[in-house]
């Protein structure tokens, strides 16, 4: 588990989560025409797209605990 090695790699995994179920959703809901659950559904894929993102880019260096 990589994901969990270091307190940096952590806290970006509560980030990332936190990102993708209740910032990105609550700021997209607002923004996306129509009513329903597809706009909360819209909401947590692109948190979700924009997680794996960022873990991509910084995910080697969370884990291996050198962030310059």
């Amino acid at each position: 588990m990589s994901h969990l090695s270091t307190p940096q790699s952590a806290a970006a995994m509560v980030f990332y989560s936190l990102l993708t179920f209740f910032i990105v959703p609550y700021i997209t809901t607002p923004l996306l025409p129509g009513s329903g659950p597809e706009k909360c559904v819209a909401g947590f894929t692109i948190g979700f797209a924009v997680s794996v993102f960022l873990w991509f880019m910084f995910g080697r260096k969370l884990t291996s605990g050198k962030m310059y």
